[in-house]
């Protein structure tokens, strides 16, 4: 059974078409007919529980365990090798792909630390019992993985989750609380969308709030466990991103396309929309709508608006530990300068303890897995990680 959609808007005028389209719904609706099981098999698993790694000093085996399962997603722990390795909490995004793409991010950072993820939960699994989940409730898991996992770890984030990951590190800071990171890496994530505007910025910007929610959200059906749960849906993903990629494209023929469906043809002539090779985890409504506001059409943190519960915000008050971030010369989701941001708001670090890497060559994926991951950011993580410069308590 396909999600339900909302109901569209009355009255709704002055979008540009070619950047937020009509008939998006129902494209959506044919894709979960067609691959709707595709769609919702479970998220994969990293397959690492075994494996063997082999080091200087032999071989050790892949050890993988839950620490917390909370509803919307549990943080798990890889080890290989010394049990007193020293931790590290990757967080990774929930952008509709499950934490299992952050696989080769994993085994290079094994056997040396232990490396705690973030495995957030498939929305449409999730049932209304266990309540909504917003930006303020994933900032929250951060903070509740953090201090599970206990004093002296490592951060690094990825993409979506660096704001809310940076945010956490504030908020840690700020209380003095003994969990707060060791060091904190940020990888290809926009810290402050409003720098170098990609496709993916300028669709966020483009509509206003209430067109999202009414055009992109849907409600899972019976008799999946999330059942009435309002969620932005994998297949709206796949839509979404069709769009994205082929709108250039399609630029050239557009004003002879006064049909969306012979719109939405000729995107799927494009060989654009393929069948996913993996399944697309739903997003809950609420943090996906969140995430939009604050992050890409308010960029409340870089502007200092962020609040968490409340709660302002403040990267300033990290004044302990080191910041490395990671942007790729060919970002084409996160435009240069976006991540790099964050060192303008962490005042209260040295300039020694402040680091960036500008990856050559790379798109956005290879910061974090294939060969720029293993060639040119790992080892530079690995050496900031093990021998950060110090970091004095800035002047106040």
């Amino acid at each position: 059974m396909p999600y339900q959609n909302q109901q569209p808007a009355a009255g709704q005028t002055g979008l540009n078409w070619l950047m937020h389209p009509p008939g998006l719904r129902t494209l959506a609706a044919m894709l979960e007919s067609t691959y709707g099981e595709t769609l919702r098999q479970p998220r994969p698993n990293f397959g690492l529980a075994g494996l063997g790694l082999d080091t200087p000093g032999g071989s050790v085996t892949v050890q993988e365990e839950t620490v917390l399962d909370a509803p919307f997603g549990r943080l798990l722990r890889f080890r290989a090798g010394t049990a007193d390795a020293p931790p590290l909490l990757l967080v990774a995004p929930m952008s509709g792909h499950a934490a299992a793409q952050l696989r080769d991010t994993v085994l290079g950072l094994l056997p040396d630390y232990q490396v705690h993820v973030t495995d957030w939960a498939d929305a449409r699994d999730v049932p209304l019992s266990a309540g909504h989940f917003g930006l303020d409730d994933y900032i929250d898991y951060v903070l509740r993985f953090m201090r599970a996992i206990g004093p002296g770890a490592h951060m690094v984030a990825i993409c979506q989750s660096c704001v809310p990951a940076l945010a956490a590190a504030a908020l840690l800071a700020e209380d003095g609380d003994p969990a707060q990171p060791r060091s904190l890496t940020l990888m290809a994530g926009p810290i402050d969308a409003r720098i170098h505007p990609s496709p993916v910025n300028r669709f966020a910007t483009g509509a206003p709030l209430d067109w999202f929610e009414t055009e992109l959200i849907s409600v899972v059906p019976a008799p999946l466990p999330g059942a009435g749960r309002r969620v932005y849906g994998g297949a709206m993903q796949l839509v979404a991103s069709i769009g994205m990629e082929q709108r250039r494209r399609l630029t050239s023929v557009a004003a002879g396309l006064g049909d969306p469906l012979i719109f939405w043809r000729a995107m799927l002539e494009l060989g654009s929309a393929l069948p996913p090779q993996q399944p697309v985890l739903d997003l809950a409504a609420e943090f996906y709508l969140d995430n939009l506001r604050e992050v890409f059409q308010r960029c409340a943190l870089a502007r200092g608006m962020l609040r968490h519960r409340g709660r302002p915000v403040r990267p300033d008050r990290i004044r302990h530990g080191t910041l490395l971030t990671v942007e790729a010369a060919s970002d084409e989701i996160c435009g240069a300068g976006q991540t790099r941001a964050a060192h303008a708001l962490c005042t209260g670090l040295p300039a020694s303890a402040l680091q960036h890497l500008d990856v050559e060559g790379a798109t956005h994926r290879d910061v974090f897995s294939g060969p720029h991951w293993r060639a040119q950011v790992l080892p530079e993580l690995r050496r900031m990680l093990a021998h950060p410069p110090e970091a004095r308590r800035a002047a106040v």
